[in-house]
């Protein structure tokens, strides 16, 4: 055990400059494929939707991140039925 903390401590770890976390990016995904910030006629169309279809397992890390960070960058909710399977 006190090799591998030894060497956790030893470790150099990094993020790498050209990535978006997942986690954030995830919850821009709804309006950001849309061209936001601009306002772009496929944002005027197609955003907010009717529907999110997902699953359980996602709900908190994925869904619920979207409904927030919609509410927050844009004033809408990016989706306004979540349907579970």
């Amino acid at each position: 055990e006190k090799d591998l903390a030894a060497s956790a401590e030893a470790a150099v770890v990094r993020q790498d400059p050209d990535v978006l976390d997942t986690w954030f990016s995830s919850a821009l995904w709804p309006f950001s494929t849309l061209g936001w910030p601009n306002e772009t006629p496929d944002l005027e169309k197609f955003y907010p939707t009717t529907m999110m279809e997902t699953g359980h397992d996602i709900l908190f890390f994925w869904v619920a991140r979207m409904m927030m960070m919609g509410c927050y960058l844009t004033g809408r909710p990016p989706f306004k039925t979540i349907y579970l399977h």
